[in-house]
């Protein structure tokens, strides 16, 4: 994939895929996939076959997140998208963020309302972070004018940022199990 350059875009129509080749003087679009639905978040995974995920918030069939193998020219539904638990009092509104993990499958992803998860099978199941999505913190967290999110990832080893509005930003160390203001 060195000699392309591949680029996700998430809208409210979709995903569209736009893929160059080196020169970057051209580039081919395709989509939108989950055509009518909002896409606020979208990731290109490079580790070992490519892989293009997409976020997909649709008020009547609820959070979906979308993967390509095939540098986006066909996505699926992982067998599952991220949720709170039936007690837990809060319901998913969107995905904002996306990121990488350690292992081959691990992914990340920041929510609406602010909440962190993990998935270790590349988005088929996720399991809530709550070492950032119980702090002692979360409730002095308020919406903001786009919704109380988790809206930033980003991870560099056992290091991670996280920013959320109104929140600020958290910081992990440990890899994601503890976080500090």
């Amino acid at each position: 994939m060195s000699d392309k350059l591949l680029v996700s875009i998430g809208t409210k129509k979709g995903v569209f895929v736009a893929e160059s080749a080196s020169g970057r003087r051209r580039f081919s679009l395709r989509g939108p996939f989950g055509p009518g639905v909002a896409v606020y978040a979208t990731m290109i995974d490079t580790r070992g076959t490519p892989k293009v995920y997409a976020s997909s918030c649709s008020p009547f069939f609820g959070m979906k997140l979308l993967v390509s193998s095939n540098l986006g020219n066909k996505f699926r539904e992982t067998k599952s998208a991220p949720a709170f638990a039936a007690d837990d009092g809060r319901a998913m509104a969107n995905i904002w963020a996306l990121e990488t993990g350690k292992g081959k499958k691990e992914l990340w992803c920041g929510a609406e309302p602010a909440a962190l998860f993990r998935s270790g099978d590349g988005g088929d199941s996720w399991e809530i972070v709550p070492g950032i999505s119980h702090h002692a913190h979360a409730r002095q967290w308020h919406p903001g004018n786009g919704g109380l999110c988790m809206h930033t990832i980003v991870r560099q080893g056992d290091r991670m940022h996280l920013g959320i509005s109104t929140g600020g930003h958290y910081l992990s160390e440990d890899g994601g199990t503890t976080f500090d203001p």
